[in-house]
């Protein structure tokens, strides 16, 4: 008998011995919250198809006007996350290279975009040396090895406490094959390309140095407060070297540039955040790519997912009392 067998058995057992209501009320709570999470399910097909609609009957949007910034290519900017940017090629074309559903979801967004960001300027080809954080089980490092990328991939050490979450998500790995999608990259050369190793991104080892780019996705607001994860960027840019591109994403108020969550398991980062931290940057010589925060004015931007959370769509939802999206920051390491 499996392990898990014989834990359900007892879960069971438990629940049999339990007074007749106390085990009605828990039955009639449970098909409550499955009603719920199906009625959240109707309400995001319901929002997708009206985002289609939307879509056919506005036609071709209009080009915007990049944020001045003559440092960077025109789509190379630090922004936030919006309806209109799934549209574009570079999106679906980046999902089918990681292998991933093109879905309205702020977390898909967040790979494609780093991904885009890096080839606009370059580095994802053979001879270049990349440098991932927190990376979990993301399709970027097999995305990027497919480029002929190297890649070494960090994450919290497998008996880290703070991993045991993750390991329960299944978003934790801790070995290269951990980290592998056989259909997005040649197994074989995955393995020459990528190695990985155990890092705290509070404390980055001295040695990880020299690199062409690094990168995170949606890991610094876990660091315990908005300064612990500023400064792990700024941190991640003297893994560079010079010139080198650093690309992060993490969550930002939409609502709100006055009040926010500055401390716990989850912080978030308000416009005035993002400008000192830039500032910060800048006064030390490095390039932050012009912060774009527009909002969007699609239907999916103005859609705020509550708990208990879908899958998509998923642009904005709702974290205490505020609304919060994904943002990108762009920093180009000090020249030489």
């Amino acid at each position: 008998m499996s392990l898990g067998h014989s834990a359900r058995r007892a879960v069971r057992g438990a629940f049999e011995k339990l007074p007749d209501t106390t085990r009605q009320n828990l039955v009639r709570r449970r098909a409550e919250f499955r009603g719920l999470s199906q009625l959240k399910a109707n309400q995001a097909l319901l929002a997708l198809r009206l985002a289609e609609l939307e879509d056919q009957a506005r036609g071709p949007r209009p080009a915007r006007e990049p944020v001045p910034d003559d440092r960077f290519p025109a789509s190379v900017r630090s922004k936030l996350c919006t309806q209109a940017q799934l549209s574009e090629p570079w999106f679906t074309q980046w999902c089918e290279a990681m292998g991933e559903p093109p879905h309205a979801h702020r977390k898909t967004w967040e790979f494609t975009y780093v991904a885009e960001v890096l080839a606009e300027l370059g580095l994802l080809e053979p001879g270049r040396r990349g440098l991932g954080f927190g990376v979990g089980r993301e399709p970027l490092v097999s995305a990027f090895a497919a480029r002929g990328a190297e890649i070494v991939a960090t994450d919290l050490a497998s008996d880290d406490r703070e991993a045991l979450g993750w390991q329960r998500s299944a978003q934790h790995a801790s070995n290269v094959d951990g980290m592998l999608r056989p259909g997005v990259c040649d197994p074989e050369e995955f393995r020459k390309l990528v190695s990985w190793r155990p890092a705290d991104m509070r404390a980055i080892p001295s040695d990880l140095h020299g690199f062409d780019f690094c990168w995170s996705v949606c890991a610094l607001e876990h660091l315990g407060s908005l300064d612990a994860g500023a400064e792990f960027i700024e941190r991640s840019v003297d893994t560079l070297a010079p010139g080198g591109i650093a690309v992060h994403t993490t969550e930002f108020n939409v609502n709100s540039n006055e009040d926010t969550v500055e401390v716990g398991p989850t912080v978030v980062y308000r416009e005035r955040d993002l400008l000192a931290l830039k500032e910060r940057l800048e006064s030390a010589g490095h390039e932050v790519a012009a912060f774009d925060f527009d909002r969007g004015d699609g239907l999916l931007d103005r859609y705020v997912d509550v708990p208990p959370y879908s899958d998509e769509p998923v642009l904005r939802f709702l974290f205490a009392s505020y609304t919060l999206t994904s943002v990108a920051i762009v920093v180009r390491a000090r020249r030489a």
